[in-house]
């Protein structure tokens, strides 16, 4: 079922193997040359791939996100637990230290 958004529709991708590598012009009978969809593997030899350092980076992260803990769900209880008895005593100045220092590492002035 297409799918119409602001009057674009989606064109249909034309998978028949059996097309020969012409095809027939708008003019009666005219035929125009297509280029050879399948790469040589002289071609394909020669095609290479190779990573930014951001994205070396991103790989990185990524392998040690997954290699993460889970969440602690028995610690996270005790905390709200803690929490809702008001037994939880927070460190404000840790607190606001631990922000100003996510704010200089967001905006780039790490400055003591």
């Amino acid at each position: 079922m297409p799918t119409d958004i602001n009057g674009f529709r989606p064109r249909g991708l034309d998978t028949n193997d059996s097309k020969s590598t012409t095809r027939a012009g708008t003019s009666a009978g005219r035929t125009t040359p297509v280029a050879n969809p399948v790469a040589t593997p002289a071609a394909a030899a020669s095609d290479s791939v190779s990573l930014t350092d951001n994205a070396a980076r991103l790989q990185h992260l990524g392998e040690l996100l997954a290699g993460a803990p889970e969440i602690d769900r028995a610690r996270v209880e005790q905390l709200r637990q803690s929490i809702s008895d008001g037994h939880y005593k927070m460190d404000t100045v840790h607190i606001a230290d631990k922000l100003i220092a996510l704010e200089r590492t967001l905006f780039g002035t790490n400055k003591g």
